[in-house]
């Protein structure tokens, strides 16, 4: 038994890592918290293709992840069960990448490694069940890293295809992902120019594919890029806001500390590389070429922000994380030997500290923190269906629209009171607009406080409001 263990030691830990860690994913999907940008798909989706389409272009985002929940939709019914494991599927697959296309192109140590810091990397945990295109376009740009990566050390026909269609579809899922995968193309090109010469042509080939795939819906990239442009939300560019952008990548909620370790592990990890590169040796070089891709995208993103409006912000870089998360297991695959473990032992044990603090966390902000199984538990409990519900954060209308019939909804400075209705539920968020005397006092309107709830991360007092024995209607 233990000489069939040590036979098979990588798999085990490779794939047994891959398992672990689809697992603990599995075991955030039950739950019905969902926040902004996520109600917004699943508002989306509601429509026909058609619909789908335009509303697409009028968002900042291409279609790509809406029109692939659709299909789930219409697959697998409208529970949110079945978009979050949409979402957790090309987490797990990237996951997959690594235990086998990374190990077949690498070694053991990288592809053991690489699944371990993408499991574990704080920025990774949150998107692997997040109802976002953000782990489809994760699986897009890393597929399209090691095609490319591909392209350049064989000369088979089916890697080239790999290559054009993960662009193309991370393209279509995000437009930070397009211009990581533009990075990638360019990198490629410049290789081929050095080394390679005769695949110029495939590679001239390949992007006209590319091109030719992406016409479509090209027209409305403009349109979308120009509106980004006339005005958008996302915060100045200081830096304190590029700080944060590692701080997002690193940081925990619990401490500031892991950020600053691993920061200092990415440095490390760059020197060790750079001194593969030095010596030509080929997996140095492609490992320093994944840690460009991120570094790039960000770093692009960063001066256009500069130079015109912002549009650039932390989560933007996670399509092209796990190319980074390949740079660092490249580079400390070197130290996976028997004299240098005094240095992999305690960055393994700390890797594993962080991950399952941040599992932790992430584990509370889908079961704990926002209240939003009680409420929905409550709701389904006692709401009638001729009742109206009166809230007083503006702010969160579009929030409350996914749990409550958008008809019964109405801002508590707006709503008629002598409309016939059977009871109101108020959702007083603290300092905000409450019911006044003034406003209930001519309809004779009895409160009773029914218990503290929440939604997103908007938590709030419920009061049943309903009409005393002298109310005129």
């Amino acid at each position: 038994m233990i000489k069939r263990v040590k036979q098979n030691l990588w798999n085990i830990l490779i794939w047994g890592s891959t398992i672990f860690f689809t697992m603990l994913y599995i075991s955030l999907l039950f739950n019905q918290n969902v926040w902004t940008d996520e109600i917004y798909t699943l508002k989306l989706i509601e429509n026909d293709f058609p619909g789908l389409i335009e509303e697409a272009s009028l968002s900042q985002h291409p279609p790509l992840y809406y029109l692939t929940a659709k299909i789930a939709r219409l697959l697998f019914g409208e529970s949110l069960l079945v978009q979050k494991t949409l979402a957790l599927v090309p987490m797990s697959l990237t996951l997959v990448l690594g235990a086998a296309k990374i190990r077949r192109l690498f070694s053991d140590k990288a592809a053991f490694l690489f699944v371990i810091i993408l499991g574990c990397i704080p920025c990774s945990m949150e998107f692997a069940v997040q109802v976002r295109m953000y782990s489809m376009a994760l699986l897009a740009v890393t597929a399209c890293g090691l095609y490319a990566y591909e392209c350049y050390i064989s000369d088979k026909k089916s890697v080239w295809i790999g290559f054009v269609l993960s662009a193309v579809a991370a393209a279509y899922l995000h437009y930070f992902a397009f211009g990581s995968v533009i990075i990638i193309c360019g990198l490629l090109f410049l290789f081929l120019v050095f080394f390679h010469r005769e695949k110029l042509k495939i590679w001239l080939m390949s992007i006209v594919v590319m091109v030719i795939l992406y016409l479509p819906w090209f027209p409305i990239f403009v349109q979308q890029v120009a509106g980004v442009s006339e005005g958008y939300w996302i915060p100045e560019i200081t830096v304190e806001t590029i700080w944060g952008y590692f701080e997002w990548t690193f940081g925990i909620e619990k401490w500031d500390w892991p950020c600053y370790i691993f920061t200092l592990l990415s440095v490390l990890a760059g020197i060790v590389v750079l001194s593969g590169v030095i010596q030509r040796r080929k997996d140095d070089i492609f490992a320093f070429m994944c840690m460009l891709v991120p570094a790039l995208t960000a770093g692009t993103g960063v001066v256009i922000s500069l130079l015109r409006n912002p549009v650039y912000r932390d989560q933007y870089v996670f399509p092209s994380i796990g190319l980074f998360c390949l740079f660092l297991a490249i580079a400390l695959s070197h130290f996976m030997q028997k004299k240098r473990f005094w240095v992999i032992t305690p960055i393994f044990i700390f890797l594993l500290f962080v991950g399952a603090v941040q599992y932790l966390e992430n584990w509370r902000q889908e079961y704990k923190s926002t209240l939003t199984d009680q409420t929905v538990a409550f709701w389904n409990e006692n709401v009638g269906e001729d009742d109206i519900i009166v809230y007083n954060l503006s702010a969160y209308r579009f929030c409350y629209t996914y749990y409550f019939p958008e008809e019964k909804l109405f801002y508590v400075r707006d709503v008629d009171l002598s409309q016939d209705f059977d009871k109101i539920w108020f959702i007083d968020t603290l300092n905000e607009w409450d019911f006044v005397p003034d406003q209930i006092v001519p309809y004779d309107l009895q409160i009773e406080y029914q218990g503290h709830f929440g939604i997103e991360h908007n938590e709030f007092d419920l009061y049943k409001v309903t009409k005393g024995p002298d109310a005129q209607f």
